[in-house]
């Protein structure tokens, strides 16, 4: 049932935007199943799934966020994929804090990309690989992707999490992104530094402050030229 215009059709439980709302938040009820629409109709294609849900995750790192967990990337050779967004409040004309009541629609076309990236041309993500998100992207031409990893030592007490193999993508900043093409490693360790939480935060923060700024970016566009020419060279395939 496509409840919200902007969002993918819903196939389990609510049936009015209000009941969408309410399951969302609600701890107990079940995640809410988007899913999402193949961009080629006809096309014979197992169909991916966005499980939902509004997390309070007051164990450890003590954010509301978003949960997108996916069902399905793995029938196109990818490693299924968990994205944490903290939930955006915005000050209402009354002097007081709306909290976000839906899931930002975004988020599910950016994982609709990464599918038919896997489908139609094999490029799928690793660990340590990274996605960029043309123009604007949750608000913000200030965003510029996600870097992807694997979880370590990192809290997953209350997240709904698919089977492994599985990645958890993190939003980056535009200044970041040189560095998750070079530097990946030394770029979440950064942000582990930046957010107190080692190694590494599994929650994006939306419009944030870059972790680097212009001139280690001018440095970092030189090494992943640098990078890019090599792969052209020996002829690898430098996909990540």
């Amino acid at each position: 049932i496509k409840l919200v215009p902007s969002l993918p059709p819903v196939v389990n439980g609510p049936e009015s935007i209000e009941q969408l709302q309410c399951a969302l938040a609600d701890p107990v009820a079940p995640s809410v199943v988007f899913a999402m629409q193949p961009s080629q109709p006809g096309v014979d294609r197992h169909l991916l799934l966005v499980r939902v849900k509004l997390l309070q995750l007051d164990c450890c790192v003590r954010r509301k966020c978003w949960s997108f967990t996916t069902c399905g990337m793995r029938w196109v050779a990818q490693d299924e994929i968990v994205i944490l967004l903290e939930q955006q409040s915005d000050a209402s004309t009354e002097n007081s804090v709306m909290d976000e009541l839906l899931p930002p629609e975004d988020i599910f076309y950016h994982l609709l990309s990464i599918y038919e990236e896997a489908m139609n041309k094999h490029h799928v993500i690793i660990n340590l690989g990274h996605t960029v998100t043309p123009g604007t992207f949750l608000g913000s031409t200030e965003h510029g992707g996600f870097l992807f990893f694997r979880t370590t030592f990192q809290c997953v007490q209350q997240l709904p999490l698919p089977p492994p193999p599985y990645l958890v993508g993190v939003l980056l900043q535009r200044w970041e992104i040189p560095w998750a093409k070079v530097f990946p490693l030394r770029l979440l360790l950064r942000l582990g530094a930046e957010f107190r939480y080692y190694p590494c935060p599994l929650f994006s923060v939306r419009k944030r402050k870059s972790v680097f700024g212009e001139v280690g970016h001018t440095i970092v566009n030189l090494l992943a030229a640098m990078w890019k020419n090599n792969q052209r060279t020996t002829g690898r395939d430098g996909y990540a």
